[in-house]
């Protein structure tokens, strides 16, 4: 989903679409039919009602996808792949009834453990006001033959709002999330909250609130660093309608973190939620590295950001996207010191899922005419990498799935 974008932004794509012309004009990025990469294979959905994949891949290379389908009900629903990525587990439901996602606007967060371990987080609606949900968690230690029952989250009375989460495992086993909440909605807006659980998502620790006033629909991001440092990235509202991508740091484990820093200093002013969140990372180095969609330098553009400083200060540069063509929704990822970047370039016939990385040439992951969208890409260790996203059909929608060996 594009979501909100100004005029500017809207007139951006209305450009594009005069620069492209016939279709394919301009294009300068070569498909990717490398022999380290595998052919998209993936999930043909019943029904269109699905949202973008979550996916995750274990220390053995085995790679996991997740994601949100309506049909009578909603449902969180998970495959394994196998190691080519080319043949795929049949779907299991991950919620209990009384735990339903909310909806296929925002797809689950899926990662996993260093001894296996399968962790799943979606938000369930709940009833009191609008937009009132809570953050839900739920593991499996079977490769995701069977889920546990979930558990919350999010400790804020109801009714409150809480979601778009993002979730990252640090070395000692320990899994966070961070996501956005409504507690104080009624009197400072959004927050950014996280919570920490030490015992293998059993239970979560009491929510701390990372800081105030995030604009109220751009997706979270965290990222946890060798020596366990922990980051959360997420864009926040400044006065006048100002937003900049920001990022913090703890070095306790969650229990405090340090003030937000702004990656970027883009000073878009958008008098709404751009629905668009960011990609972290920290390399074996430690060094940080964000990237994300913003329209303040005057047109519509994703970055890259790095700091070896521990986000106390970052670089920033422009990723150059092909002609013609609006770039969209970034994602990243960090295998060693390596750092992938993934995003989605459209118009309004075609949408191209684009990988590269970093310093790297820029490759087209998708193929055909349908539309793409919604790239993610996940690494581990070991240095396996993939890439998973949507694919609008006639008339239904594909999960796909590459995966680079």
């Amino acid at each position: 989903m594009i979501g909100l974008v100004d005029t500017k932004g809207a007139a951006a794509l209305a450009a594009s679409v005069l620069m492209l012309g016939v279709a394919g004009a301009g294009w300068c990025s070569e498909p990717l039919n490398d022999s380290g990469f595998s052919d998209a294979a993936g999930i043909t959905h019943s029904s269109k009602g699905v949202s973008a994949p979550a996916a995750a891949v274990d220390a053995k290379g085995a790679v996991y996808m997740a994601w949100v389908e309506e049909e009578k009900d909603h449902n969180v629903l998970y495959v394994a792949s196998t190691a080519d990525g080319k043949a795929f587990s049949a779907p299991v439901p991950v919620n209990a009834a009384s735990d339903e996602p909310a909806g296929i606007h925002a797809s689950p967060t899926l990662a996993t453990g260093s001894k296996g371990e399968l962790y799943v987080a979606w938000t369930t609606p709940r009833e009191g006001g609008p937009f009132t949900a809570e953050l839900k968690f739920s593991r499996s230690h079977d490769g995701g033959k069977t889920f546990s029952p979930a558990v919350k989250v999010s400790d804020a009375p109801l009714p409150a709002s809480a979601g778009f989460e993002s979730m990252a495992v640090g070395p000692d086993g320990s899994v966070y999330l961070a996501w956005l909440d409504g507690r104080e909605k009624t009197t400072a807006g959004s927050a950014t909250y996280f919570a920490a659980s030490r015992d293998g998502g059993k239970s979560f620790s009491p929510n701390v609130k990372i800081d105030g006033n995030a604009c109220p629909c751009c997706r979270t991001a965290l990222a946890v660093a060798p020596d366990g440092t922990v980051y959360a990235a997420w864009r926040k509202v400044y006065p006048n309608d100002v937003r900049e991508m920001v990022a913090a740091s703890s070095r306790d484990g969650g229990k405090t973190f340090s003030a937000p820093v702004i990656v970027g200093n883009d000073k878009w002013v958008i008098a709404g939620c751009p629905h668009r969140g960011a990609g972290l990372g920290v390399d074996s180095a430690g060094k940080l590295h964000i990237t994300w969609y913003s329209e303040g330098g005057g047109k519509p553009a994703i970055y890259y950001a790095m700091s070896n400083d521990r986000g106390a200060t970052f670089t920033k540069e422009e990723i150059a996207v092909t002609p013609g063509f609006f770039p969209d929704h970034p994602a990243l990822a960090v295998a060693g010191e390596k750092v992938y970047l993934a995003w989605e370039e459209v118009t309004p016939v075609f949408g191209n899922i684009m990988f590269k990385a970093v310093s790297g040439a820029t490759r087209r992951l998708s193929d055909g005419v349908r539309k793409s969208s919604s790239p993610v890409v996940v690494t581990n260790a070991n240095g396996a990498v993939a890439a998973a996203w949507s694919k609008d059909e006639m008339r239904n929608t594909r999960s796909l799935l590459r995966v680079i060996r």
